[in-house]
């Protein structure tokens, strides 16, 4: 019998806040290699503390979180970033004065150059590497627009733009926060639409967002979390069986 396999992110126990007030009192999940995993709640439940926490945007107060199986905790962001995680930030956060075209070169990577910490084992980097080319087969509203600035996009471009500049790093793992929080039906789809082909290429993704039906339809394994506490996890036929579980937790 073959032993399981590693996870690739693990979140164990953690525990952060902002300043001297605590946000997060208990929160764990695992993304498997090559799987989707959302993370679900309400507002202010600590969703996007959690991904702030991964990303080495907040310190660790107490638990873990390991990448391939090795603490990372202490880690600054851009450590983060160079181990294989692209993050696709709450707000979009694409630079207003410069270009797309701009906007994507500025942040890629060299998909064969490593720059691990000391401490850490490189990672298993995604087996496909990204370049505009690529980036704009998958977003061709972005080809059509590579020179005009990022200020100048819609909001549904901008989180297109975002999308393709976490995967000019060449991400093992893919985290979007609130992935299409505040955008149009049409461009909404478009996106679910671009994330089901990089599911379906084995890119790993962790996700935040308000869209239940789209998030069953991506995701292998869901994790819900409530007053900085995760309550729930399990895949997506137990998520969609219990209805009573998506009222109790995610109803407005």
């Amino acid at each position: 019998m073959s032993e399981p396999q590693q996870p690739l992110l693990e979140v164990k126990h953690l525990q952060t806040g902002y300043g001297a007030s605590q946000a997060l009192f208990d929160v764990s999940l695992t993304v498997p290699a090559g799987q989707c995993v959302s993370l679900q709640g309400r507002n202010g439940m600590g969703k996007s503390t959690t991904v702030s926490a991964i990303m080495g945007l907040l310190p660790c107060w107490q638990g873990d979180i390991q990448w391939q199986g090795q603490s990372v905790v202490g880690l600054e962001p851009f450590e983060m970033a160079r181990l294989g995680i692209g993050l696709v930030p709450e707000g979009r956060q694409v630079f207003p004065n410069l270009t797309v075209w701009e906007n994507l070169v500025a942040t890629a990577a060299k998909p064969n150059k490593k720059h691990t910490p000391a401490n850490v084992k490189a990672p298993a980097r995604a087996t496909s590497s990204w370049d505009l080319d690529r980036v704009f087969t998958l977003f061709p509203k972005l080809a059509d627009r590579r020179k005009h600035f990022g200020i100048q996009l819609s909001g549904g471009e901008q989180q297109m733009l975002a999308i393709a500049r976490a995967l000019m790093t060449h991400p093992t793992l893919l985290i979007l926060d609130e992935a299409t929080e505040g955008l149009s039906p049409l461009l909404r789809q478009e996106i679910w639409q671009a994330l089901a082909t990089l599911r379906s290429e084995g890119l790993s993704i962790l996700i935040t967002d308000k869209n239940i039906k789209q998030l069953l339809a991506l995701c292998d394994h869901h994790v819900i979390v409530q007053k900085g506490r995760t309550v729930w996890s399990g895949d997506s036929s137990q998520f969609r069986a219990d209805a009573d579980l998506r009222r109790l937790y995610l109803a407005a």
